[in-house]
């Protein structure tokens, strides 16, 4: 994982379960106070979906809310059982 899907996924990591909007990830991923297209953030989650295996809808990991940004979502994963040999 690059730098800044590192850095991307733990922003929105520290806001699991919470929406982060575009404008929240450009300003604390990016360092950006403005910018004209989401296609920066687009390519990265597409990305960092591919790194986790979350890359085919529904996806589990990070949700689109369209109109709003993104979500980390908690408990998203089911825990696989441990193996006691």
């Amino acid at each position: 994982m690059t730098r800044k899907e590192f850095e991307l996924v733990c922003c929105l990591m520290s806001h699991a379960g919470q929406i982060v909007s575009r404008d929240d990830l450009m300003r604390d991923v990016w360092q950006a106070s403005f910018w004209t297209s989401s296609k920066t953030i687009d390519v990265h989650v597409g990305w960092v979906r591919r790194k986790l295996g979350d890359d085919v809808p529904p996806h589990r990991l990070i949700t689109t809310v369209r109109g709003k940004g993104l979500r980390f979502e908690i408990g998203s994963m089911e825990a696989s059982p441990v193996e006691v040999v």
